[in-house]
Formats: C-alpha cells, structure tokens, sequence
C-alpha cells in the first residue's frame, strides 16, 4: 500500500459482495482480505444479494452491474423497499459500464461509489477510504432517495436571490447547477 495513503482498521466491519462472475467475486473476497475486512458475504444473483443483504445486514455492499445482473434492480430495493434494513447503507456500483450514462444512472439511482472495471486493490481502497472520511447526508425528494449527490461544499450567500442575476445573466443557482454537472 502507498505509504501516502492512511491506514484504516476495517476488522469491524462487513460487505457483501454481489457479483455475477465468480472468478470477480473471489478477486473481489481476496483484495478484502489484505484490508482485514471482518466479514465478507458473497451473492452471484440479485435475489441472492438481496436476501444475503436482509440477513446479514452488511456496512458496506459492493453491488455489480452488467449484463445478465441487474446491479441496479438491487440498489433500487435496498433504498426504496420497506424491507431494507438499512436503505443508509454506502453502495459501490461495480461495472465495465463506466460512459457518462451509466455514471449518471446509477447516480441517480442512488449509489455511494462507483468503481469501473477492470480496477486495482488501491481503488477499492480508496472508495472505502472516500466512505469513511467523507460520509454523505442522504437526501428523500419524490423521485429520488440516495447520498447527497453534491460532493464540493459551496457556499451560498445568505442573501443570494436579493442580489439577482450575475455577470453571465443567468441565477446562482444555474450557475451552479453548471459548475456541478462539470
């Protein structure tokens, strides 16, 4: 490991592993293992990842999208179904299928992390570093339920919309809007 990046003891703390391709799982299991990580579940269908989800309750779920498993049907019952025990739970979208539109869908969906494939033991790293340095508000709106999507911390003047429209023409909060999307 780097000696720039900082040790974490993960000894406590328990993922579940839900991956279609069991030659990925079991490189999955063994990067884990050099982490410490206390417990770590596996699940090759959607179905059995959710039930292992119920049953095991995992810190952490590192959740496969491709072909053949639908990554995001999971995502989607672990934040939206009354039967989630945790809907908070941090969850790494794991895929080869990192265009922009898959980003944005999973994003949207919901995710904590995402984590393209083919990846090293280092991103893996830093994704469970990102999960416990910077952990994120959830936010519930009609048609969105999921981490904060904003990672920046912006400031916004108290009397923003007393002051109107920029240099640009266009309101703070477009201006923004832009900024975020870049």
């Amino acid at each position: 490991m780097d000696q720039s990046i900082k040790a974490y003891d993960f000894s406590d703390i328990s993922v579940l592993v839900a991956e279609h391709n069991s030659y990925m799982r079991q490189t999955m299991r063994s990067i884990l293992r050099t982490f410490n990580i206390g417990q770590i579940e596996e699940a090759r269908t959607p179905d059995h990842a959710w039930d292992a989800f119920k049953l095991h309750k995992p810190d952490v779920v590192f959740a496969d999208w491709a072909p053949g498993f639908d990554g995001m049907g999971l995502l989607k019952q672990i934040r939206r179904d009354e039967d989630s025990p945790n809907p908070f739970v941090p969850v790494i979208i794991v895929t080869s299928m990192s265009d922009k539109e898959h980003v944005l869908t999973a994003r949207d969906l919901g995710m904590t992390e995402f984590l393209a494939k083919p990846f090293s033991p280092k991103l893996i790293y830093l994704r469970l570093r990102i999960i416990a340095e910077q952990p994120r508000s959830f936010v519930r709106t009609g048609n969105f339920f999921g981490p904060d999507r904003r990672r920046r911390q912006i400031h916004v003047d108290e009397n923003r919309r007393e002051k109107g429209r920029n240099d640009n023409g266009d309101s703070g909060a477009e201006s923004r809007e832009r900024e975020e999307i870049a």
